[in-house]
This record gives structure tokens, C-alpha cells and sequence, in this order.
């Protein structure tokens, strides 16, 4: 294990050591020198270099026969003598590569430690003391791998064996020392990534990384994005590249890592943004695992792996590649984009730079001056959807940090549920980190989804008892804990959530489980730890680490059960939350600016209302707002005054500034000095989600329901006019019989959490209407159980679009598996007659009429259409993504575009169709493969079309077997890279940029 320097206390070591260090020649580029403790200088003070005697190592009083790894002697250290093999290498080369080695033998294996100083100890410190191999006779192997930091060129570095115990003796013997001023990396056969800088982007990053190495630390700012070339999935492609991460271990040496941004119509491995880094970052191979199980359970995570990268011509070894939190992330893991959200690091980061720069910490708000913002914050700025996504995720978000609502009406239940009970088999906790955590807002059910990531950083021996349990210690009230902890242990207040928690909790810890993950990723495991092993032979892989995990939660689940029914019968009990107080001892450079926050909370004619917060322990002056962060161009007349930050309280002020206000100008109190804060051009997130009003609503007394017996809701039979929203929450089943009608006017909705068992007849069908055509849709999302549609008419409906929670579908199912049966669509106004998202479902019999956009629209979906027809279609009589289905037996006619549009990796099975007037008769895009038989295209602009629209995707297939085509302009059109396979025959694409054609 290596322990990097984390206090003061190791201060004292470097003088003691100076005085056994003796110099060395300068290194070259490439040196080994070795001391086995067999032969010492003349005044027995030194050891001669058993490969070099003009090299001296310190310690030669220590000498001893009584132990030896390896020829007769070794040293040996007590509580009175310390150090030994003591060597001053100097000068030393900046960005050099050492690889340090000794055998110890000892008591206790705890103790005896191998070191790599400065002089200074608190500008580098490397120690380990974990043994990387074991010999004969209690001899144990220590190692130290690193890269001297780029600021040490010229300086000096020591290096010695340290007696760390205090009280017993340590034997160490065979240091060995090699030197390199590049790292030689093993040569990987696999397909390689590879990036190439020209001399100036390059020199450009380098600079950015001194000033990281400066600052302790690395903040990015838009400006440090240079450009690239990336080769890779036999492309050349441009992308903008800059440096990433956090801390220092991502910049070492030569092994850097980078965020790549491809530019558009490009992507590498299905990606268009991602970052790469050493496998070192990430614990080698067990992030990646820990991801298999994230899969395992559709819990929302990052795409990654491994690949060599090529950097400038010279190999860098192995990376790892990671998905960045774009739209790609959620729609590879089959959801609808939507914004993905955090809380800003800004702060925080500033307070580390702050440590980092003055020995100490001074306690800032960081946590509480937290802005909640978006990624890809230009597009969801520009994007009226998005934008409006995004001020509802801010209100969960919100809501979360300061535990305003419970958890059940916060987040998508199951997937937070799932999440942390994994998170007790995985121990991948750094990624919970308030500043790490990542949300998914899903615009269908406006809830957030946690999105897994960054789990391991380092070596570690995580703590597998009851205590290191996150429902322990949310019920711990012997601890305070920081109102950046407080939000999550809060959600286990909630019953609701606890409930599913325990749930998967012990379903998660079951070996049955764990074993089948890791069979199915056994070959990968393998393979993956091979490569690893090539460049990181100390790299360790425990293959039973997440069989003893769940093993002990196995064994604590009763204790734990008993704790917490415990705490839950203590009226006594409550959470105790920490009292920090602000801490105003210091004003360094730019700090303000990131503990005060100003928001544009509404616009009228050339005015702009400003929230500002204080978050600085000082009383603040404000001077005025400015389009540019260089000059203010709007000045408040009097200058008002914010009060400091103090007792957990943010003072607030609203004023009018100008409309083009970009950024906050300001003074603190007794200084002179200008500060600016960016204006966030949205509102301050305050209170409830248009959903969680919704659900105000409900009331099962409405006059539309006949009766409520049980977990059964029947709806009125006969004619009723419903002028409000019909909300049913879950746990029930609702009811429609026959010749039922409900009139949804005057955006009346009818929104259920429930399945639905509609069952009308030929005679007297149940009928959906809106006879003002503003019904704000006939809408199930999550309906456990499976819902029955049957001789059932969807009438003039228009889709929910309650404030600023909209869908897509008049009829909109998501996650609700739903047989429907001899249903009519007709005249619906919005952009699809039904929109499937996550469901299975058969399709039987079915006429949509007169539909405004889409017909039937299916998001990763599975299912069965099956004698349906459609006509007048505004666009595509089916529109499927990323779903697999089997079309039989329909007709489409007066079709505005597509027929059938298969896209984003669809699996269809299409028979016994007939498309007529139509602009495309089937279209494959996007990965998309559509097997056609039987079947009958006329009077078409153009028949099959195959295409790749979007770059993370991939070409189209098609397999044609007694198909027709007839009256088109156009039989077919096929790019490049797609392929028809019809009738036996192979027709190659050649066409370019289709998607130019008809997007």
C-alpha cells in the first residue's frame, strides 16, 4: 500500500535522515544500483553499491549476521536506529520514473517501511509499508512505482528503510533502485486508441499542468480545450482534448489523463465524449466490475473499459476509457435524454487549493454555496425542452440537499433503492461523495436517477461490518455528521424507501447473485486482468472480495434489523447534524467568488430581477453586473450591502439589474479588492416539481369514480365530463367497463401510477375523448402488473403537458407492460397517437386515424403489432428505437414519411405488410437491423432507405425475402457501410450523408 503524506508528522524524519544520506552520481538515463548491506566503507558508516562502488548507501553501523535475505549480512533497526540504506540521489530529473525495492522481516507486518522524500517532505512523500510478495523464512517484499513530480528537475530526492514501530526490530535487506527518465511500457497487441497533438496544442497542456502542479490541484477553466487528432475504429477523426481529473495522480509522469470530445458526425467505440485514464486511478480492474453489477440491475452507470493508447507516436500503455455524463450515457442504458445534473465542485475545490497553498483549512461553506447545474450547460440553456427539464431537476436536487421532500417523491424508488444496496457489495463509496454524485432526471416520470461512477480511487481495505452499512449509520446517533452526509442518511427515514432498500439488500447479498455477475463477466474478468498485469504487475484483483462482501452483510442483516427497529421505537431519537461555523480568517485571490451566488429569476422589458445569496463569512458590497467578467456595464446606484454567512444562514437580496447581466461585481467589507461571480440565467429552485403537484390532487372521491372497493377502483359506467385530473396513485387496479365515456375538457388528464382493465365491446366500447380536443392525455407510468385494453376508442386527445412536465404520446405507457386489443385512435393532436417507452406490450387489431405526428411510437420496448392499419399519418405510421419487435399483418396508407423506421440498434421482424402512399416505405438506421418477408411497398418516394443518422451508432442491415415494390420514385437507397441482403443477393451501400438528405 501506498500512503501518500497527510500531515505534519513525518516532518522530523528528513532531518534525522540527512544525517545518514551520503550523495550519489548523477543519474542517467536509465541506472540500477543495488545493496544487499555486504560490504561497507572503511569507517563502517557506509555501504558500497554491490553493482557500482562509487555509490554509498547510509546505515553501515547497522550491519548484522543474525538475519539475511540474500548473501550473509542485512541491517537492522531498533527504536534507537531507525533509518538506514540511506541514498541522496541529486540532481533529479522532472517527470523521471523510479522503481524502489527491499525485503524486511519483522514481528509485525505492519510496520517497516520503505521511503521516497525531498528534502522537503511536504512537497513529496511516498512510503509503503504493504508487502507486494513474501519469501522463505517471515522475508517480505516492499515496492514503490512512481514518477518524480515535474517541479523536482534539479532538485534531490532520498530515499531509505524506515523502523516505524516504536518498540520492536526490523531487518531489511537488498535495496534495489532503478532509474529511468521515461517509462517503458509493455506492447499490447490490441487495437490501440490514438492521439496526436501538434507542437503547440501540446506545449499548451504542458503548461496547464504546471500550473496544476503549482496549485496542488487541477481546475479547468473553457479555454484549456485543445485540438486533436483521434484515430481509432479504423477512422481519423477531430476531436478537442484537454487534461482531467482532480488531483495531482492524474497527471504524473507521462501517463496523463485526458477528456476527448469528438466533433460531430464522429465517435469512437459508440462514444462521442469520454475521458481516459491509468487503470491506477480507478483501482485496476475492480471498477470495472463493480460496473457489471450496476448493469446487472439497470442501475444507471458509465460505459468503460480498457485500451492501449498512442500518444504522439509512443506508447503509454494500458488506459481505462469512461462514458462522460452526455445524452449518449442515458440512451445507451435505453432511457429518453434528459438533463444530467450535480452540485457544483467549484467551491470546494477552491477550498482545496486554499489547504493545499497555507498548510490549513479553512471551514467554508462549501456543501451549503453548492449551485445545482447541468452538464452541457450551453445546449440545456438553448434547448426550450431541456431548459425546462432542468428547472424541474433543480427542484428535486434541491429538494435532496436540504431533505424538503422524502425520497419516494424525489427519486425513482426502485433505481435508488437498487443503487444503495449495491453499494453495500461494492463498497464503491468515493463515487457518493456529495461533490462526486451524479443525477439522471427522467422527463417522463420527473424523478431523478443516481448514475453509478467512480467508485474506487485508490488502494484500500474497505471496511465489510455492519459499521461501514449506510443504513447503520444513518441511524447512528452517536455520531454528528455534516450536512453533506445528513442528505443521504435522511433518505432512510423515509419507510417507502427503506422498505425496497431492505428488499434489495438482501436479494443483493444472496451468493447465488454474486456468483451469476461474475460468471457472466468471468471471461472478460480474465482477459481484462491479463492486460493489466502486463504493465501493473503488483496489481491485485481479489476474485473473492464481493463474495466475503456479501457474505458479511449476510451475517449482519439480523443486527442490523435489530438496530434500527430499535432507534425507530426511541422516541428519543433524532439525527444530529454538526454546528460548523464559518471560519473568516482568511481572503485568498478569487475565494469569494465562489460563495456567492446570484440567479436571473425572471426578465421583464429590458430589466432582469437578480437572487443573490451570500454564502462568504463576510458582509459583501455589491457594485454591478457586467456582459463580461473583465468590466461592469450596469452599476447599482447605492450599493447595497448582503450580510455575511453566519450560523448556517445565507443572507438573500433581490434586485433589478440589466438584462444583459452576466456576471455579479462585488466587494467584501474593509477590502478593496473587485470580485465576480458568474449570473446563472436561471431562477433559484424553489418549491414542488409539476408531478408532485399532480399527486396533490388525488382524490378517489371525484365524481368520475363509481366506487373504490379494496385495491380495486371502478370508474363511473356512462357519459362523464371530467374538467380536472384524474390522478390514481399506485397499489391499485382500475376498472373501466363497458360503455363507459369520460370527456376530458378544459385540460382535464388522467394520469395512474395503476394498471388499467378496460373492457368494452364491439357494441358498446369504452371511449377516451376530449370533445374541445385540450385533454391532456390518457397516461400509465410504472403500473405494476399488466394492463388490458380492449374495444376501447382514443378520441381528440392531446398529450400532458402539465406546467412544465410534458410527454410526447396522447396515450403514453412507460414501464407498464399493457395488452391492447380492437382499439381505435383517431384525431389526436400531438406527437405521437401512443408512445411505448420501456414496456412490452401486443398490439392487436388497433386503427389509427387522422394522427397529427407519429401513430405508434415504441422506445426501447419489446412487443407484438399485429393486424393494425393505419391512415393519415402526420409522420411515421411506426416509429420504433432501440426496440425489438414483430410487425404482422398491417397496412399503412397516406403516410407522410415512413412506414416503418427502425432506429438506434431496432431488432425487427417484419411480415405481411402492405405501405402505400408514403414518402419512405421502411427506413433501417442507426445499427438497426429489419428482417422483411412477404410483404408490399407502392406508390412511395422512395422504398428502403438505409442509413446512419447519429455517429455513436453504426450502419443498418436489412433481409429482404419476397418483398414488392412498385410505383416509386426511388427503389432504395443504401449508404456506405449498409447492407441488403435480399433474396440471397448482397447489395452494397454507396450513397453518402444520407441522413443530409432526410433530416
Amino acid at each position: 500500500m501506498v500512503l501518500h503524506k497527510k500531515s505534519l508528522f513525518f516532518f522530523w524524519i528528513i532531518g534525522a535522515v540527512v544525517f545518514f544520506s551520503c550523495r550519489a552520481p548523477l543519474p542517467p538515463k536509465q541506472r540500477s544500483v543495488n545493496c544487499g548491506a555486504e560490504k561497507r566503507t572503511v569507517d563502517k558508516k557506509n555501504f558500497y553499491a554491490q553493482n557500482d562502488s562509487s555509490v554509498l548507501f547510509g546505515g553501515g553501523e547497522l550491519q548484522t549476521d543474525k538475519e539475511a535475505h540474500h548473501g550473509k549480512y542485512s541491517v537492522m533497526t531498533f527504536p534507537s536506529k531507525v533509518f538506514a540504506f540511506t541514498i541522496h540521489f541529486k540532481p533529479v530529473v522532472g517527470d523521471s520514473y523510479f522503481q524502489v525495492s527491499v525485503w524486511r522481516k519483522g514481528k509485525n507486518s505492519k510496520y517497516g517501511a520503505l521511503v521516497a522524500s525531498a528534502k522537503n517532505s511536504k512537497t513529496f512523500y511516498l512510503a509503503s509499508t504493504e508487502p507486494v510478495a513474501k519469501g522463505k523464512n517471515g522475508w517480505e517484499k516492499l515496492e514503490l512505482n512512481f514518477f518524480v513530480p515535474p517541479t523536482f528537475s534539479g532538485k534531490q530526492l532520498l530515499f531509505y528503510v524506515w523502523n516505524n514501530s516504536g518498540r520492536d526490530t526490523i531487518y531489511f535487506d537488498d535495496l534495489k533502485i532503478h532509474y529511468q527518465l521515461k517509462k517503458k511500457y509493455p506492447h499490447f497487441t490490441e487495437k490501440p486508441l490514438v492521439l496526436v497533438f501538434d507542437t503547440s496544442q501540446f506545449v499548451k497542456l504542458e503548461r496547464i499542468r504546471e500550473r496544476a502542479f503549482e496549485n496542488g490541484i487541477l481546475q479547468t477553466t473553457p479555454n484549456d480545450w485543445v485540438k486533436a487528432i483521434v484515430f481509432g475504429d479504423g477512422k481519423i477523426m477531430k476531436a478537442k482534448v484537454r487534461l482531467k481529473g482532480d488531483w495531482l495522480d492524474h497527471l504524473q509522469g507521462d501517463k496523463w489523463s485526458f477528456r476527448i470530445k469528438l466533433k460531430k458526425h464522429y465517435a469512437w467505440n459508440h462514444l462521442r465524449t469520454f475521458s481516459i485514464q491509468t487503470p491506477e486511478a480507478r483501482d485496476y480492474l475492480m471498477e470495472w466490475v463493480s460496473h457489471r453489477f450496476y448493469e446487472s440491475q439497470d442501475i444507471l452507470t458509465t460505459r468503460y473499459g480498457f485500451v492501449p493508447l498512442i500518444l504522439n507516436e509512443r506508447s503509454l500503455g494500458l488506459y481505462a476509457w469512461e462514458e462522460h455524463f452526455v445524452k449518449q450515457l442515458v440512451e445507451s442504458r435505453k432511457r429518453r435524454e434528459g438533463p444530467i445534473v450535480k452540485f457544483s465542485e467549484d467551491a470546494f475545490w477552491q477550498m482545496q487549493k486554499m489547504a493545499i497553498a497555507t498548510g490549513k483549512w479553512p471551514w467554508y461553506p462549501c456543501f451549503q454555496a453548492a449551485v445545482i447545474e447541468p452538464f452541457k450547460k450551453s445546449k440545456t440553456m438553448r434547448d426550450k425542452v431541456l431548459h425546462k427539464e432542468f428547472l424541474n431537476a433543480s427542484r428535486l436536487m434541491r429538494q435532496y440537499k436540504f431533505s424538503l421532500q422524502p425520497a419516494s417523491n424525489i427519486f425513482d424508488l426502485e433505481a435508488l433503492a437498487k443503487y444503495y444496496a449495491m453499494l453495500e457489495i461494492t463498497h464503491a463509496r468515493h463515487g457518493m461523495r456529495w461533490h462526486n454524485q451524479r443525477f439522471y432526471y427522467n422527463p417522463i416520470t420527473d424523478r431523478l436517477e443516481p448514475i453509478a461512477y467512480d467508485g474506487y480511487t485508490g488502494h484500500f481495505r474497505p471496511d465489510l461490518t455492519i459499521h461501514d452499512n449506510y443504513l447503520y449509520q444513518a441511524f447512528d446517533d452517536k455520531v454528528e455528521d455534516p450536512p453533506d452526509e445528513l442528505m443521504m442518511y435522511r433518505l432512510f427515514h423515509d419507510a417507502v424507501f427503506r422498505k425496497r432498500y431492505w428488499h434489495y439488500l438482501r436479494r443483493f447479498s444472496q451468493e447465488t447473485f454474486v456468483d451469476s455477475v461474475l460468471a457472466a463477466a468471468h471471461h472478460q474478468i480474465v482477459m481484462y486482468d491479463s492486460l493489466i498485469h502486463r504493465e501493473f504487475p503488483l496489481a491485485v484483483y481479489d476474485t473473492n472480495f464481493f463474495r466475503k462482501s456479501a457474505a458479511q452483510v449476510r451475517q449482519y442483516l439480523p443486527a442490523l434489523k435489530a438496530f434500527v427497529d430499535k432507534k425507530l421505537n426511541d422516541p428519543a431519537f433524532h439525527l444530529r447534524q454538526q454546528q460548523s461555523v464559518a471560519n473568516d480568517t482568511a481572503v485568498f485571490e478569487n475565494t469569494p467568488d465562489y460563495f456567492v451566488n446570484a440567479y436571473i429569476q425572471r426578465k421583464r422589458n429590458d430589466s432582469a430581477l437578480l437572487h443573490i445569496e451570500n454564502y462568504f463569512p463576510r458582509n459583501i458590497i455589491l457594485l454591478g453586473t457586467g456582459r463580461k467578467a473583465r468590466y461592469a456595464d450596469f452599476h447599482f446606484i447605492r450599493m447595497p450591502k448582503i450580510q455575511a454567512y453566519h450560523d448556517g444562514h445565507a443572507d438573500t437580496l433581490n434586485i433589478w439589474a440589466d438584462t444583459l447581466a452576466r456576471y455579479l461585481f462585488f466587494m467584501i467589507k474593509g477590502h478593496s479588492e473587485t470580485y465576480v461571480a458568474p449570473v446563472r440565467p436561471w431562477p433559484v429552485p424553489r418549491g414542488l416539481t409539476p408531478r408532485q403537484e399532480l399527486m396533490k390532487k388525488v382524490n378517489l372521491k371525484r365524481p368520475v369514480f363509481a366506487k373504490v372497493t379494496g385495491k380495486n377502483i371502478y370508474i363511473k359506467t356512462g357519459k362523464t365530463v371530467v374538467n380536472y385530473p384524474v390522478v390514481i396513485p399506485k397499489g391499485y387496479v382500475v376498472h373501466f367497463t363497458k360503455g363507459t365515456t369520460l370527456d376530458f375538457v378544459q385540460h382535464g388528464l388522467f394520469l395512474s401510477y395503476s394498471p388499467v382493465v378496460m373492457k368494452g365491446t364491439r357494441e358498446e366500447p369504452v371511449i377516451i375523448m376530449s370533445s374541445d380536443s385540450t385533454a391532456e392525455g390518457f397516461t400509465l407510468l410504472q403500473a405494476k402488473g399488466i394492463s388490458v385494453i380492449q374495444n376501447v376508442r382514443f378520441s381528440h386527445l392531446n398529450t400532458l403537458d402539465y406546467k412544465t412536465w410534458q410527454l410526447t404520446g396522447a396515450v403514453t405507457f412507460y414501464e407498464s407492460n399493457v395488452h391492447l386489443k380492437n382499439v381505435l385512435l383517431n384525431n389526436n393532436q400531438c406527437e405521437d397517437g401512443i408512445n411505448m417507452v420501456r414496456s412490452q406490450f401486443t398490439l392487436e387489431n388497433t386503427r389509427f386515424v387522422n394522427t397529427y405526428s407519429d401513430a405508434f411510437d415504441s422506445d426501447f420496448s419489446s412487443g407484438l403489432v399485429q393486424n393494425c392499419a393505419f391512415y393519415k399519418v402526420g409522420n411515421d405510421a411506426l416509429d420504433l428505437s432501440g426496440s425489438q419487435i414483430r410487425i404482422d399483418s398491417v397496412y399503412a396508407n397516406q403516410v407522410n414519411d415512413k412506414g416503418i423506421s427502425g432506429g438506434e440498434a431496432s431488432h425487427l421482424v417484419v411480415s405481411n405488410v402492405v405501405i402505400n402512399h408514403a414518402n419512405i416505405g421502411m427506413a433501417s438506421k442507426d445499427l438497426s437491423d429489419l428482417k422483411v418477408s412477404d410483404s408490399y411497398i407502392s406508390n412511395c418516394r422512395y422504398g428502403l432507405i438505409l442509413l446512419q443518422k447519429k455517429a455513436e451508432y453504426g450502419p443498418a442491415t436489412m433481409e429482404i425475402n419476397n418483398i414488392k415494390i412498385s410505383h416509386t420514385l426511388t427503389h432504395w437507397m443504401i449508404e456506405k457501410g449498409s447492407v441488403i441482403k435480399w433474396d440471397g443477393k448482397t447489395l452494397l451501400g454507396k450513397e453518402k450523408n444520407l441522413d443530409k438528405l432526410f433530416y
